[in-house]
C-alpha cells in the first residue's frame, strides 16, 4: 500500500454522508496507517470526518486512478489518520463509467444558454449531448458541469462526433466530445459521482 500511495497524486477523500469532500496531501503511509492532510477542508466540513467512520479514496497515477474504501482511526484538526488496506481497485482511463447526469447540467460559455437540450450521459472522459445548433469538430469548447451534489467542474470540450437527430420532433444535434484540460482532481470527482449514481441504480433495482 506504501508504494501505491506514493506512487498516486491529487487525491480526493469522500466522507461517507459526502456533505464534504476533499483533496489531501500525504503526509505517510505504512501497513497498517495513512496519515494526511486535508488541505482544503473548512472547520465546517472537517466536522463530517469522525473516528470510525467510512470514507472513500480517490487518486491518480500513471495507470488511471486509484480506489479504495478505508475507516478513519483519528483526527486531529485537520491532520486524517486513516487504516491501511490492501483491498483497492485500479481504474483504468478505458474504464470510465457512463451515467446520466441526472439533476445536472452543463453550459457552454461562449453560447447560448439554451444550446443544450439534453445530456445523453457523462463519463470522467466526455459527454454525450443533444445540442439546438452544430458544433464544430475539433474546436474546443469552454464549459462548465453542474453536478446534482453541487460540484462545479470547468474545463474544455472538443467535439469528435456530430451527426443530426430529432429530438422532441425538432431538428438537433448529437455531439459526443471528450474533455480537455480537465483537472485530475475533476476526473476524481466526475469517477466518483458516477460511482454514486451505480450504486444508486442497483439499490432501486433490489
Amino acid at each position: 500500500m506504501k508504494e501505491l500511495l506514493n506512487s498516486t497524486n491529487d487525491f480526493k477523500i469522500i466522507p461517507n454522508n459526502f456533505k464534504s469532500s476533499g483533496a489531501f496531501k500525504l503526509i505517510d503511509a505504512n501497513d497498517n496507517e495513512i496519515k494526511a492532510e486535508l488541505i482544503l477542508s473548512n472547520q465546517e466540513e472537517l466536522n463530517d470526518y469522525n473516528a470510525q467512520e467510512n470514507v472513500e479514496i480517490f487518486g491518480v497515477n500513471k495507470v488511471g486512478l486509484v480506489y479504495f474504501e478505508t475507516k478513519i482511526i483519528s483526527r486531529d484538526n485537520n491532520i486524517i489518520t486513516l487504516a491501511a488496506t490492501n483491498d483497492y481497485s485500479l481504474i483504468q482511463r478505458r474504464e470510465y463509467s457512463r451515467v446520466q447526469l441526472n439533476q445536472g447540467k452543463v453550459i457552454f460559455k461562449d453560447m447560448a444558454p439554451d444550446i443544450v437540450i439534453h445530456v445523453e450521459d457523462i463519463s470522467a472522459g466526455g459527454i454525450k449531448l443533444i445540442s439546438s445548433q452544430p458544433l464544430e469538430i475539433d474546436k474546443q469548447y469552454s464549459i462548465e458541469i453542474l453536478l446534482s451534489n453541487n460540484m462545479k467542474i470547468e474545463c474544455s470540450l472538443q467535439p469528435v462526433r456530430i451527426s443530426e437527430t430529432n429530438f422532441e420532433d425538432k431538428k438537433a444535434y448529437a455531439i459526443s466530445g471528450k474533455f480537455i484540460d480537465l483537472e485530475n482532481v475533476d476526473r476524481i470527482v466526475l469517477v466518483q459521482y458516477a460511482f454514486k449514481i451505480k450504486m444508486e441504480e442497483q439499490n432501486k433495482e433490489n
